[in-house]
C-alpha cells in the first residue's frame, strides 16, 4: 500500500517556542504518538482441478497466515518508516500447488513434499514526504508495495509481492506524476530476494516506470510508460468517465514491445514475436443493490507457428499491472482472441454480497475455432457484529472450459479439432484484521 503525504500544520512561533520546550515537542515524539500497528490473520485455502496438459491434475494449497504492520508517524511531517513482518504455516498440499500461489516451494520442485511455511520482512522502507506550495511530494527507498504504479503491480494471497528499489511522486491538484526504479522482488509465496529474469533466466536489471494521471469527479485519466532493461517496453493507457453517478466507462490499451534481448532468445521461450496489444472496453453500473460490470477485449500478439500471448508481466519475479476482465481465473490473452465477460453482484444483506463472474473467448488456430470460458459464484460475508466486525470470509468457486495443449497456450488438434479440458477451481479466504495501537 502506497500512503498519500500528509499536509504539515502551520505553527506561530510561540506555538513553536512552547511545543519544542517538552519531549511532546521532539520531531521524534510523533514518529510513535502518531504511529499504528496492525495484525492480520488470514487463512488462504486455493485449489484447480484441470486437464490442460492431457492428464487430470490438482493444483491445490491450504495456508495460514499472521501479519504485523507497524506504519509510524512522521517526524517533522516528512520523514516515517513501514516495516511488516510476516509469518505463513503449511496446512495442506498437493503437487502442482506452486501454481496457486499460496505456499513456498521450498526444494523448487512444485511438489507436495516441497511444500512450506515461511517468514518474512517483506516491507521495510523509509517514506518520505513534504508539502511545498499546492504540490504534495512523496517518495520512498528500501522494500515496499507498488500496487499499479506505472507498469509495475503487486499481488496479495498470505502476503504481498514487494519490491527493492525507490520511488517518488509528486502531486498538484488534480495531476499527479510518480515514478520508480526496482531491482529485486519477494514473490506473494517467498521469502527469497530474487532478481529480475528473461523467460531463458538471463538476469535483468532493473525495472523503471512512470506514471501520469488525472483524476477529478468526473473522469480518470492515465498514461503509463515501463521497462524491464533490454527485454520489454511497454506503454498502457486508461481512461474512465462517469456520465451518471450510476455509471462508469473504462477504456484501456497495453502496448508492449520486444527489446534485443528479448528478440535474442530462441523462439520457444517467446510468448510473442516482436509486438503485443490487449485492447478492453468495460461498463459498470451500480444501482441500489446491484452491480453489474460488462467487457469487451481482444488481443493482438502474432508468434510463428504458435499461438502467441500477451504477456502480463515484464519479466519473470514480477507483477505487471493489468486491470482488464480478461485476466481472470483462466487468461484470456491470446493471439485475435475476442473476450466477452461479465458479473452480476447483489448485496443481499448489509452483511452478504454475491454473485456471479464469467467470461467466454473465442479465437482460431491453423483455421480450427477454439472456445473457452468460465464460470465462478462469489461470496463475501463482513459481519457487522462488533466482536466479529473485524472479520471477512470471501470464496469463489465454479467450472471452466478450456483445451488440451501441445506447448504453453497453443491447442493439440486431433482430427481438425481441439480436444476439451474441463477444469474447476474453487478458493476460500478468512481473513481478522485488527489495530494493535
Amino acid at each position: 500500500m502506497i500512503f498519500t503525504p500528509g499536509v504539515q500544520a502551520g505553527v506561530t512561533n510561540s506555538d513553536s517556542q512552547e511545543i519544542n520546550e517538552g519531549p511532546v515537542g521532539s520531531p521524534w515524539f510523533s514518529f510513535f504518538d502518531q504511529s499504528e500497528t496492525t495484525l492480520s490473520l488470514k487463512n488462504y485455502w486455493k485449489s484447480l482441478d484441470e486437464e490442460e496438459s492431457g492428464n487430470r491434475k490438482t493444483h491445490s494449497a491450504w495456508g495460514q497466515g499472521a501479519e504485523a504492520s507497524f506504519h509510524s508517524g512522521d517526524i517533522a511531517g516528512i520523514l516515517g518508516v513501514d516495516v511488516t513482518w510476516t509469518r505463513v504455516f503449511k496446512l495442506a498440499a498437493s503437487d502442482y500447488f506452486q501454481s496457486r500461489g499460496v505456499l513456498y516451494d521450498s526444494a523448487h520442485q512444485n511438489k507436495k513434499s516441497s511444500a512450506a511455511g515461511y517468514q518474512k520482512f517483506g516491507q521495510r522502507n523509509i517514506r518520505l514526504q513534504y508539502r511545498l506550495a499546492e504540490n504534495d511530494l512523496k517518495g520512498r527507498i528500501g522494500w515496499m508495495p507498488l500496487k499499479n504504479l506505472g507498469v509495475i503491480t503487486s499481488s496479495n494471497r498470505l502476503s504481498l509481492t514487494t519490491y527493492s528499489g525507490w520511488y517518488a511522486g509528486i502531486t498538484h491538484n488534480s495531476l499527479s506524476l510518480q515514478g520508480g526504479i526496482v531491482r529485486k522482488s519477494m514473490s506473494r509465496s517467498s521469502p527469497e530476494n530474487t532478481r529480475f529474469m528473461t523467460n531463458d533466466r538471463q538476469m535483468i536489471r532493473s525495472l523503471n516506470t512512470l506514471d501520469l494521471r488525472w483524476n477529478d469527479k468526473s473522469k480518470n485519466l492515465q498514461y503509463a510508460w515501463g521497462e524491464s532493461s533490454d527485454y520489454l517496453s511497454r506503454h498502457i493507457l486508461q481512461a474512465t468517465v462517469r456520465p451518471v453517478s450510476s455509471l462508469s466507462l473504462n477504456g484501456q490499451i497495453y502496448l508492449t514491445r520486444a527489446l534485443k534481448n528479448y528478440r535474442a532468445m530462441t523462439e520457444k521461450y517467446r510468448d510473442f514475436d516482436s509486438r503485443a496489444q490487449h485492447f478492453a472496453l468495460e461498463a459498470l453500473i451500480e444501482k441500489e443493490r446491484w452491480q453489474t460490470r460488462w467487457s469487451l477485449a481482444y488481443t493482438s500478439a502474432p508468434r510463428q507457428n504458435n499461438v502467441g500471448t500477451y504477456p502480463y508481466h515484464m519479466s519473470k519475479n514480477s507483477r505487471g499491472t493489468f486491470n482488464a476482465m480478461s485476466k481472470a481465473g483462466n487468461d484470456y490473452n491470446r493471439d485475435r482472441e475476442k473476450v466477452l465477460s461479465g458479473l452480476i453482484g447483489y448485496q443481499f444483506t448489509p452483511e452478504i454480497n454475491l454473485g456471479f463472474v464469467g467470461t467466454i473467448a473465442r479465437f482460431s488456430y491453423q483455421s480450427v475455432p477454439v472456445t473457452t470460458g468460465e464460470l465462478n459464484f462469489f461470496t463475501r460475508w463482513k459481519p457487522a457484529e462488533k466482536t466479529l466486525r473485524n472479520l471477512t470470509v470471501s470464496a469463489m468457486f465454479g467450472p471452466g472450459w478450456s483445451y488440451k495443449t501441445s506447448s504453453g497456450k497453443t491447442p493439440l488438434l486431433k482430427d481438425a479439432r481441439f480436444q476439451r479440458a474441463n477444469s474447476y477451481a474453487g478458493e476460500l479466504v478468512a481473513e481478522y484484521k485488527f489495530s494493535l495501537y
